[in-house]
């Protein structure tokens, strides 16, 4: 079925809303059926302009004459674009002028809109679909890719935290070292102070039965032990075990940890081509 007929077929007259359009006024850009024809151009048949339907659009309706109302312009002068009637054409004001027929330019320009028409449409609007598209998808992806940074990111955070779990056990590990080793130290020291004193005691208890004796031989044996008891053993001292931290560099810390680069933009004319 011809595609214009049936438009034609569902389209009304404008003038009567009734019967189905059959020609149209080019003048006045009006859908006429047959019997509104003569109700149309009744109020002169020079200011309408009937075709058939199929042929809506095709009379050139040209510009006015400024200087001569009741002609219409059919030429071009090429030397000032303006437009001129046939009658302006031999005056004075536009001698030496070459003319362009309008006729003939409507026509060149009508190709030239017609394959621009079909640039637009077959090259230039998809290469603006595809690159909306594009666009669209990348603004979709982006909360996703985003994400993968942050997780990324996170498990950083979770390498850093068993690395400083693993520190934080081996300083541990040498804290429990260290206090064996202390304890050590003083119980040894403990250790010697009591078998003195346990031999002062037991030095007593004989000075005292020495004392109450009337055995002329053992008090004879009898030697003082004071001297070496005076002399006392070195005194040890044992130091707490310290902990010196370190001033936390904020700025290390993030230099050490990674770096982000930011997106960059980058502009290529040739790029949707």
């Amino acid at each position: 079925m011809d595609p214009r007929r049936s438009i034609q077929d569902v389209i009304r007259c404008d003038l009567c809303d009734d019967n189905f359009v059959q020609s149209y006024c080019d003048y006045c850009y009006t859908n006429l059926c047959k019997p509104c024809i003569g109700e149309h151009i009744s109020d002169g048949y020079d200011k309408h302009k009937i075709v058939s339907f199929d042929q809506r659009r095709s009379t050139l309706i040209y510009p006015k004459c400024k200087t001569h109302p009741n002609k219409t312009c059919e030429l071009q002068s090429k030397q000032n674009n303006e437009f001129i009637c046939t009658i302006c054409s031999a005056s004075d004001q536009v001698k030496g002028h070459d003319f362009v027929v309008l006729d003939d330019l409507c026509e060149s320009k009508k190709i030239d809109i017609k394959r621009d028409i079909e640039e637009l449409e077959k090259v230039i609007s998809p290469t603006y679909e595809d690159a909306a598209k594009n666009l669209e998808n990348q603004i979709a992806n982006l909360e996703k890719e985003y994400e993968k940074l942050t997780t990324e990111l996170s498990k950083k955070q979770e390498e850093w935290h068993k690395e400083i779990d693993k520190v934080v056990s081996r300083m541990k590990d040498k804290i429990d070292g260290f206090k064996v080793k202390h304890r050590d130290v003083l119980v040894k020291h403990l250790n010697e102070i009591k078998k003195i004193k346990t031999s002062i005691q037991e030095s007593l208890t004989a000075f005292r039965e020495l004392e109450e004796s009337n055995v002329v031989s053992s008090i004879m044996d009898y030697r003082p032990r004071n001297k070496e008891f005076s002399e006392l053993p070195p005194k040890v001292t044992v130091s707490m075990t310290t902990f010196h931290p370190k001033t936390i560099n904020s700025d290390q810390i993030f230099d050490m940890f990674g770096s982000l680069k930011s997106f960059e933009t980058k502009t290529d004319k040739n790029g949707y081509k």
